[in-house]
């Protein structure tokens, strides 16, 4: 199990994913291509099921919101049904590379490709997954309402946060750290995380930073190529997020590597008047 005793600062760590990106492109190539291909069929899907199964886009909803007319309950519910699947399948097709890239930093690569790990792994993102939907939904709905979508829109960023303290629980669950309950091992991911949110805040930030660089510029080049060749879009999409994957998993394992064996601050001596 990797160690790491040094207080990690957020360049370090970032550079230590990159590090950690191209480890993993050299040992698990085929999982990557595969998934690649998967993640590349799920961002095509998703953009042509919506004009085959007549599923109006949020834009759609917005805009009938909006014009003050009531929603159709099936196109409602096949909307929200699209985005449950979608979110599904991306949690299965991400799940064993981000096991594998934790096991491969925290591991020293030992037995990277773990299946009933994976499927834990998928779980657990799908259960913190379902609340920030719920709360994007809400605010689509909320939109014509007077204070109600900032409320909203608050309560998700506040939810974010939650989920960039509770991220030690992803490593946790990758390489097999046993737990009493789902409850306390949720608990343990946010006590470990105490007073390095802003570490891991800057850490991601900066390690994805230039992925959302190059995706913007990659936009602005290709717009116009884009539009004579469609399956550019969700290509280019689906490799973004194969790399975010990648590189969020091996950048929360080396913070995991420090916030699971950290002591514990001293308490101070109690003061004499």
């Amino acid at each position: 199990m990797l160690i790491t005793t040094e207080r990690p600062k957020p360049w370090r760590i970032a550079g230590r994913a990159w590090r950690g990106l191209f480890a993993a492109v050299r040992r698990l190539a085929p999982l990557f291509i595969i998934t690649y291909i998967l993640m590349a069929g799920l961002d095509i899907a998703i953009e042509r099921v919506p004009a085959l199964l007549s599923v109006p886009t949020r834009e759609a909803f917005r805009t009938t919101l909006t014009a003050g007319r009531s929603l159709h309950t099936a196109d409602l519910w096949k909307a929200i049904g699209l985005d449950v699947a979608a979110m599904l399948l991306r949690a299965l097709i991400i799940a064993p590379v981000a096991v594998a890239v934790h096991r491969l930093i925290l591991l020293d690569g030992a037995a990277l490709f773990a299946p009933r790990t994976s499927l834990r792994f998928a779980a657990w993102i799908l259960a913190l997954q379902v609340p920030a939907l719920v709360l994007w939904w809400l605010i689509l709905f909320a939109s014509q309402a007077t204070g109600l979508a900032p409320v909203l829109s608050l309560l998700l960023i506040a939810y974010v946060i939650v989920l960039i303290q509770a991220s030690p629980l992803f490593p946790a669950v990758a390489v097999g750290e046993p737990s009493a309950t789902l409850s306390a091992r949720l608990e343990t991911a946010l006590e470990r995380s105490d007073h390095l949110f802003l570490r891991t805040a800057g850490a991601l930030v900066l390690a994805l930073l230039p992925v959302i660089l190059a995706r913007a510029i990659a936009q602005r080049a290709f717009a116009k190529l884009a539009e004579h060749v469609p399956l550019l879009a969700p290509l280019a999409k689906a490799a973004a997020g194969l790399v975010t994957v990648i590189l969020v998993a091996a950048a929360v394992s080396w913070l995991y590597s420090y916030a699971a064996h950290r002591k514990p601050a001293p308490d101070r001596a109690p003061s004499v008047a």
